[in-house]
């Protein structure tokens, strides 16, 4: 039972582990979804390495249970000093605090930090198999249920991890209290081997570390060491608080007498900053007639919603999903810059912005999206043909989208020019009426009532006269440059010549994709850069059929050649199965982020769902394990399933995203979201059992090896999942065009093992 409870703890130490190191690192990479590809991905690949290539001293090791214990003493270790080393990456690339990371840091970082951890776990499954396995002669049973176990165990740490220790506790004191548990299971481990010597000495080694780690928890030591590598991150910055919500990590700091607001390491705005928030506000309610309500998304706490109330309107509505950052404001922000938050015409609604706008009845003059470019899923749902029909259909007559993304003056490059066109044509396929605003940062304008908009800046300063308006930068001098013919005349020359990109919609986020490729270039990410490039929809789609036809002809070399291919056949079914597991996890935190868009309230809970599948999917198979006499039609029948699975998946999300009614709305977050990914790992974890049973046969002498070979497999399998679906499938070819993807390989790995049943 001791053993078992070490198993047990090495999945909860793990999704504890994963959640909040993959926390940090979203800190770290401001929020990006690719970020979470790369930590899975990294995650995978060493665990997959850990247990594949180290299972050999699995089996070699003459002390297990020392060993184990050893492993557990090291992995407390690690988990602190994991967290402190994603906090300083930013130090070590020399970055400044809120600024744009590239790619490459972001794969560096997440391949070299999460390396030693991942390794040892993933050993210390394939050891733990190996200790469990002695008590019974039934081999592929008790690597199932050691599977299981840590399944389950992964299932509690999340659990516990979203719903209580992440709301109280500190990303320090929460893997303290992991390592603590590591080194409790550790002495107990030597408590059955008491009588040794060596057990003795290193209990005495483990129980003084046990206290010295209580001690300085108690004492404050450990929360200390969080402030201090907290600041060390923000290096330059007077931090005045960092408080994680359940929408993430929002932080206010000060330099000078400027205040800034930052949400997952993101910038969002600084108060006070005149010019961005004349140039945010005026320019829509200039080409206005008329404004009177007006309904502004992002950015009322950076002073906006004090630029709107100089005009006579009745009604301003202010949405911001995280209520913590209008409290911090409240906190913190002299009285002048927060109080027009307080007037009697500003309501503040802490919803999401595209749900508010999908379900309300009002009707608005202007609607203002002060969000920043597209640097996340979060975000480039707010510039998707979809949400463009969503903001016409709350638009009065002659009313007006604004908002804004970084460009150039002088020049825009090719790939600055296909992102901006993504988006202007978009536009254009919605809205009558499109105007661009050029400068190093251009404001989108659009209404779908020709006309409205004029490029007379003579016209906007008459009405700003006319409204009594005491403007400092949006001007005559400052108009007069920005709406000059020249410059007009050249922004949407360039805009027009990107008439064969891809418009944005929410399933095919090409707006995102294109961003990716403009930052990699401006960055200097060159091989990010050009793999981006290479890796179009049509080489994509040729890509994949090539390996689905690589699969089904080495199942048709191997059954010629080997009678015992089917064993083979089975592990290449296994690494599809973790392939198509995790795309469609991956699939299905980007979709839940692309329709609700708080998936980091919610990636816990996802994660750990998806575990509570593969535990129970393991539990399952492996009491069946005994009454299975033909396991390869069971293992045929799961990856039918799965293919099915990955068919129908489009329609699911097709349906809830398109649905008006709030109930299918807050269904699909609470309920049907959480049940796909349930039904991901039952699929998955079924079939870990099974081919154990199949690979394993008679070779008890080997259980430590072949368990970690085909755990190393599975997780193989997952790290590709994670890597290509987050990074490449679903950027490039869309959430549906990714789901039929995930489903034709593991058709192809179903015909291998349908060639091969005959032999089995």
């Amino acid at each position: 039972m001791t053993v078992l409870f070490s198993i047990f703890l090495i999945g909860f130490t793990a999704m504890s582990a994963q959640i909040v190191i993959m926390r940090e690192f979203l800190i770290v990479f401001y929020g990006n979804e690719l970020s979470i590809g790369f930590i899975l991905g990294s995650w995978l690949m060493w665990g997959a390495l850990g247990s594949w290539f180290l299972a050999r001293f699995a089996d070699r090791a003459k002390s297990k249970l020392d060993l184990f214990s050893i492993s557990q003493l090291v992995l407390s270790c690690l988990l602190i000093l994991s967290i402190l080393a994603v906090r300083s990456v930013k130090f070590y690339f020399r970055l400044a605090p809120g600024e744009i990371a590239g790619f490459m840091p972001m794969i560096i970082s997440s391949f070299i930090i999460l390396a030693p951890i991942c390794m040892l776990m993933g050993f210390m499954f394939s050891l733990g198999c190996r200790i469990y396995q002695t008590k019974s002669a039934e081999m592929a049973n008790n690597i199932g249920m050691a599977y299981a176990w840590e399944s389950v165990g992964a299932l509690l740490g999340g659990t516990l991890l979203s719903f209580v220790f992440i709301r109280l506790l500190d990303s320090i004191t929460i893997v303290v209290i992991l390592g603590l548990l590591n080194i409790f299971a550790a002495l107990c481990l030597q408590w059955k081997l008491k009588t040794r010597k060596t057990s003795v000495l290193l209990a005495g080694v483990l129980i003084f570390i046990l206290i010295a780690d209580c001690v300085l928890w108690f004492s404050g030591r450990w929360s200390s060491l969080d402030e201090y590598s907290r600041k060390r991150q923000w290096q330059g910055y007077d931090i005045l608080e960092d408080r994680n919500s359940i929408y993430g990590n929002i932080m206010v700091t000060k330099m000078d007498n400027q205040y800034s607001f930052f949400d997952n390491g993101l910038h969002l705005y600084s108060v006070p900053d005149k010019l961005a928030c004349e140039q945010a506000v005026h320019f829509a309610l200039l080409e206005h007639n008329d404004p009177r309500d007006l309904l502004l998304v992002g950015g009322g706490v950076g002073g906006l919603i004090g630029e709107m109330l100089k005009y006579p309107i009745r009604s301003v509505d202010y949405l911001e999903l995280d209520p913590v950052i209008v409290e911090m404001a409240e906190k913190y922000l002299p009285a002048r810059d927060y109080e027009p938050l307080k007037n009697a015409k500003v309501s503040i609604y802490n919803l999401d912005g595209r749900f508010f706008i999908k379900t309300t009845q009002r009707k608005y003059d202007c609607v203002i999206t002060h969000l920043g470019d597209p640097y996340t899923a979060l975000i480039n749902r707010f510039y998707t043909v979809e949400f463009f029909k969503e903001v016409k259909n709350i638009l009065n007559e002659g009313g007006i989208l604004s908002f804004a993304l970084s460009s150039s003056e002088s020049y825009i490059s090719p790939e600055l020019a296909e992102y901006l066109s993504s988006v202007y044509f978009g536009l254009k396929e919605v809205f009558r009426d499109v105007l661009v605003i050029p400068g190093d940062t251009a404001y989108f304008l659009a209404s779908d009532k020709a006309g409205t908009l004029t490029r007379n800046y003579n016209i906007l300063m008459d009405r700003a006269r006319k409204r009594n308006l005491n403007l400092k930068y949006v001007r005559e001098y400052y108009l007069f440059s920005e709406l000059s013919p020249q410059l007009m005349a050249y922004t949407e020359g360039v805009l027009l010549q990107g008439r064969q990109v891809r418009l944005n919609h929410d399933f095919r986020p090409s707006t995102y994709y294109y961003n990716m490729t403009f930052w990699a270039k401006r960055l200097g990410g060159p091989v990010f850069e050009k793999m981006l490039e290479t890796f179009s929809f049509g080489r994509a789609l040729i890509a994949v059929s090539g390996i689905c036809v690589l699969i089904i002809l080495t199942g048709l070399f191997g059954i010629r050649k080997s009678k015992n291919f089917y064993k083979q056949g089975s592990l290449m079914a296994l690494m599809c199965a973790g392939f198509s597991s995790m795309a469609i996890q991956i699939i299905i935190l980007l979709t839940f982020q692309i329709i609700y868009g708080y998936v980091f309230y919610k990636i816990g809970i996802l994660l750990t769902v998806f575990m509570a599948g593969l535990a129970a999917g393991s539990f399952w198979m492996t009491t069946l394990m005994k009454r299975l006499k033909k396991p390869l039609n069971i293992l045929i029948g799961l990856n039918s399933l799965f293919s099915i699975l990955s068919l129908t998946l489009p329609a699911f999300f097709s349906w809830l995203s398109t649905s008006g009614k709030e109930i299918v709305f807050q269904a699909g977050a609470s309920i049907i979201f959480p049940s796909l990914s349930v039904i991901a790992g039952l699929l998955a974890g079924a079939q870990f059992p099974i081919v154990n049973k199949i690979y394993l046969g008679q070779k008890q002498e080997e259980a430590g090896q072949i368990a970690g070979l085909t755990y190393g497999i599975d997780l193989l399998g997952s790290c590709l999942g994670a890597l290509l679906s987050g990074i490449f499938l679903i950027p490039v070819l869309g959430i549906s065009w990714s789901c039929f993807i995930v489903a034709a390989i593991n058709f192809s790995a179903l015909i291998v093992l349908l060639l091969g049943r005959d032999r089995f």
